[in-house]
């Protein structure tokens, strides 16, 4: 078969990124692909196409890269779901032959969106969502790469794609308990705390789906099983964030590290890196300290804030040299709150300038915030409930995930329009794994949120929501 697409080649060349729209053609007809919907440069490759007025999905495989034995196993688990019950997008055809590829097309399901696109698609679809996973435990089966890209919402329902990554485990017999939990763990663990909750108080319809009891002892069970599934997707998560993957433009050479949101690197490019010195000197300076400078910068019609960490004299130099920079770890921090569902302006990437294994000069970059600083909002009025319920709610989760923040001063809390608590300042926060000392670190935190409060009725209400509550 011959198949002139330029696309195509670049594709196997391992190019990171494919001008559209272009034309496949495959088996004699032509299939014009409007969209890449995921790439991952020399390996796989799936496109949304049309032909005839019909709209398709096609996953492209390079046979070079064990392309057929992909195809073989996303036919696998196209059969496995369908048997099991599970809707899946149709099945319209397969090709092994595609100039070095080998592909496989699926009906487009019309207003069809990720869950995760869905803002309160929890809360509208938490039955169906259990009883998805319920059907295809029942059959023996489940999601291996369980998240929320990976299921879709539409009029039809809910629908699993993905399907290469449907896994059994043993023939015609259901899913063990101990299988079934922690794959459901995986899925829960992919929401924010909040929406955890949500699923947890349903869990009881999944126990019954499956004809199990359900009790405190397995309500016990189930939240070992979501600790150990958080621990795990943290871990690569996090690990996402200092390597090149479709998330991060991740680079480190002898005089330079940088890791960048890539939808934000693909925009703004390598000249935001070799200017943002001048883009710092030419911002609004916000603040200007030995220790770091913060300039709000207007670039390629974003509004952003970078903060530099300065290097203020030799002795400085020594002490942070051999650390990792507070750009780095504000990076990491950054993206861990957003994980966690804790507001904070959104974190696009950070820069170490080094000589070898020596860290110089860094800088983070993150979107500017709306938002008001607390203590400049409570001059002019009492907080409100839905400022209490963001301030404790963020309190909340550093306790159950032992985080602390290191310097909860009011002016590193924001308030936005939308009325959500922002945390900024993040180069102090740490993780614990020992509780005494985050219990002590933690107490630190409320004491200093505490102390920024000359308003005794102010000071008061939080010493009430802090210490109070610990006492009941």
């Amino acid at each position: 078969m011959t198949v002139k697409s330029t696309q195509l080649e670049q594709f196997l060349q391992g190019k990171e990124r494919l001008s559209v729209p272009f034309n496949l053609t495959i088996n004699g007809n032509i299939y014009a692909c409007t969209e890449v919907l995921r790439l991952l440069p020399g390996k796989r490759l799936v496109v949304k196409a049309q032909n005839n007025h019909q709209q398709l999905v096609i996953k492209i495989f390079a046979v070079a890269k064990k392309g057929k034995r992909e195809l073989a196993r996303e036919l696998r688990g196209y059969q496995l779901a369908i048997h099991s019950g599970v809707n899946v997008p149709e099945l319209v055809f397969t090709v092994d032959d595609l100039a070095g590829c080998c592909a496989v097309a699926y009906h487009y399901i019309d207003n069809a969106k990720p869950f995760a696109s869905e803002k309160k698609a929890l809360e509208k679809h938490v039955d169906s969502l259990l009883s998805l996973v319920a059907t295809l435990h029942n059959y023996g089966i489940y999601q291996a790469d369980f998240h929320l890209e990976n299921i879709l919402i539409s009029d039809e329902g809910l629908s699993l794609i993905d399907l290469a990554s449907i896994e059994v485990e043993n023939s015609n017999e259901p899913l063990s308990k101990q299988k079934s939990l922690a794959n459901l763990a995986m899925l829960l663990v992919q929401f924010q705390p909040k929406q955890q909750q949500l699923i947890v108080d349903h869990l009881e319809q999944y126990y019954q789906l499956r004809n199990w009891p359900f009790d405190s002892a397995e309500q016990d069970k189930c939240n070992a099983h979501i600790d150990k599934a958080w621990q795990k997707r943290k871990t690569i998560y996090l690990n996402k964030l200092f390597r090149h993957c479709t998330m991060t433009a991740y680079h480190k050479t002898f005089s330079q590290q940088y890791g960048f949101r890539r939808s934000f690197y693909e925009l703004v490019g390598g000249a935001f890196i070799k200017d943002i010195d001048d883009l710092v000197s030419n911002g609004q300076i916000l603040k200007a300290g030995n220790s770091s400078t913060v300039a709000h910068v207007s670039y390629a019609g974003l509004e952003l804030v970078i903060k530099r960490y300065n290097i203020k004299n030799f002795w400085h130099f020594l002490s942070r040299c051999y650390r990792p920079s507070r750009a780095a770890i504000s990076w990491r921090n950054g993206n861990l709150l957003q994980l966690l569902g804790v507001a904070t302006p959104k974190p696009l990437g950070f820069i170490e300038n080094r000589f070898g294994l020596f860290r110089k000069t860094a800088y983070l970059i993150c979107e500017r915030s709306s938002g008001q600083e607390l203590s400049t909002v409570f001059k002019n009025r009492a907080p409100s409930e839905n400022d209490i319920l963001g301030i404790s709610s963020i309190f909340e989760i550093f306790k159950k995930y032992q985080l602390t923040h290191g310097d909860m001063k009011a002016t590193n809390l924001l308030l936005t329009k939308d009325g959500e608590v922002e945390l900024l300042d993040l180069d102090a926060m740490q993780e614990h794994s020992n509780y005494r000392c985050f219990s002590r670190q933690f107490t630190k935190d409320k004491h200093r949120f505490i102390k920024n409060w000359q308003d005794t009725k102010i000071k008061d209400l939080f010493e009430m929501l802090f210490f109070d509550n610990e006492k009941k």
